[in-house]
């Protein structure tokens, strides 16, 4: 019975390590375009957008790809608060991938605002590239 048991457990280890890669191939993918976005650098930040990428702003606009770039243009930066992220949640099945998550930062005045993220990820030639992302404004919670 102890044998079973094991043989079961190495085949569900077995079975689970390829979701399990590729959620981490897909979180580092998010992880390199924040990092990207973060430092202003467009030649990092062109490497994990698909040609076809979009996404839309915290005040709904839809901006393509050429313009999310320019918007990330060295020479375009400018001071911004840090942002942590957590409540990260990956779903990838075959070639497609969303990720979800919170991104908090803080305000001048030590206000903390958050929004929520939506990636969608796509596997092309066997390398995962952005192909969207949407950024919803969390409201802050009711004064007490």
């Amino acid at each position: 019975m102890r044998t079973t048991s094991r043989i079961i457990a190495s085949v569900a280890m077995l079975a689970a390590s390829p979701v399990a890669a590729q959620d981490k191939a897909v979180q580092a993918l998010v992880d390199r375009f924040e990092d990207a976005r973060t430092r202003f650098d467009p030649v990092a930040l062109a490497a994990t957008l698909a040609p076809d990428y979009e996404e839309i702003s915290p005040v709904g606009t839809v901006d393509p790809r050429a313009a999310v770039l320019g918007f990330y243009a060295p020479a375009a930066r400018r001071p911004a608060p840090a942002m942590t992220a957590d409540d990260t949640v990956v779903r990838a099945g075959g070639d497609m991938a969303l990720v979800t998550r919170r991104q908090s930062f803080m305000l001048p005045g030590g206000i903390t605002r958050s929004i929520r993220v939506r990636y969608v990820a796509r596997r092309a030639g066997g390398r995962w590239q952005l192909l969207s992302a949407q950024y919803t404004p969390i409201p802050p919670a009711p004064a007490r």
